[in-house]
């Protein structure tokens, strides 16, 4: 991750892709190390006595108050909640019921099932994002280019009540069926996501106060709702204005959060080949898949995709995941 000093030297992926020479051969043979899963704190494989103890106490606390359904019984999912509010127990279980609360009073699962946007392909035209495969270490990834993001496009189009709908929508999806179907794939949990977002294009018109309302909802959704699925956030082609914008953000930013984003150079290929191999990039961030569409997602949650291929030495536990009911929702575009 650059201090704030170093952010005035980011430049566009033209500069990155001469800066890079030779080493995209020698990175996409690079073997996947063990320290993803030796170094991780707060995660079922590394917890503590005591993270443990603070784990049975509060699944005992949410049981006593009639939340003792399947998911609050999986070590990974408490892990989840509770490294979110830095193990301490009345702050999770409070977290854990304000959501709770929030999925009856949304009907999230409504929303999961039904929502749609009048003109879904419009939306997704106007703000390009998408998952698009797995990282070295099976997670998804995250392609969201918002310095495409057309903000008078997305008024003319849709809301952001329904802009929101459609992030809980993607949310629940994620958990109920990309991340199973990447724990099959990979072989351990998955319940984490590599995020890789593209600002080249923005510009201080599109950072509007509309701009930042929207994302800052969205994001909203995620930290209140979905908290720790975000494993790792790269940043490329920052303009030479977004310093002043992250020198302000990281102040408000949980340090865990800031820890996981990494603010990358020209030369940020070198860096994303160390975590993802490049046939599963797009040619846009430097990779060599030449398959990549917005409007068609690939993964192994799609039926027709071929899994990314974990190497064995991640491969450290064993997992028997059920799928859920893949009915997908009408957004989502399929490989065939």
């Amino acid at each position: 991750t650059v201090g704030e000093g170093e952010m005035g030297c980011i430049t566009s992926s033209e500069d990155g892709a001469r800066a890079d020479g030779g080493a995209h051969a020698e990175l996409a043979t690079q073997p996947t190390s063990l320290s993803y899963v030796e170094t991780r704190n707060g995660y079922p494989e590394t917890l503590t006595p005591a993270q443990r103890a603070t784990m049975a106490e509060l699944r005992s606390q949410l049981a006593r108050e009639g939340h003792a359904e399947g998911r609050w019984d999986d070590d990974h999912e408490m892990c989840r909640w509770l490294r979110a509010r830095k193990f301490d127990i009345a702050a999770t279980k409070l977290m854990i019921l304000n959501h709770i609360r929030w999925e009856k009073e949304y009907d999230v699962d409504h929303v999961y099932r039904t929502f749609a946007h009048k003109d879904a392909a419009g939306v997704k035209a106007a703000y390009p994002r998408t998952y698009h495969r797995a990282d070295r270490v099976g997670r998804p990834i995250n392609i969201d280019r918002v310095g495409m993001l057309n903000i008078k496009r997305i008024n003319e189009l849709t809301n952001d009540d329904d802009m929101e709908r459609e992030k809980i929508q993607d949310m629940e999806y994620t958990v109920r069926v990309r991340y199973p179907a990447c724990s099959l794939a990979a072989g351990r949990t998955i319940n984490q996501s590599l995020v890789i977002m593209d600002l080249s294009g923005l510009s201080f018109a599109i950072w509007n106060a509309q701009t930042r309302n929207m994302l800052k909802r969205l994001t909203s959704v995620l930290s209140d709702h979905y908290p720790e699925t975000m494993g790792a956030l790269f940043i490329v082609n920052a303009p030479s204005f977004f310093a002043a914008i992250w020198s302000v953000a990281k102040l408000v930013l949980d340090p865990g959060t800031v820890q996981k984003i990494s603010i990358l150079s020209s030369n940020y290929k070198t860096e994303l080949f160390k975590h993802v191999e490049p046939h599963n990039l797009p040619t846009f961030l430097g990779g060599t898949d030449e398959t990549f569409d917005f409007m068609r997602e690939q993964g192994s949650w799609v039926v027709g995709t071929q899994p990314t291929q974990v190497p064995s030495a991640v491969r450290s536990e064993q997992v028997n995941v059920h799928l859920p009911d893949q009915r997908r929702p009408r957004w989502v575009c399929c490989a065939a």
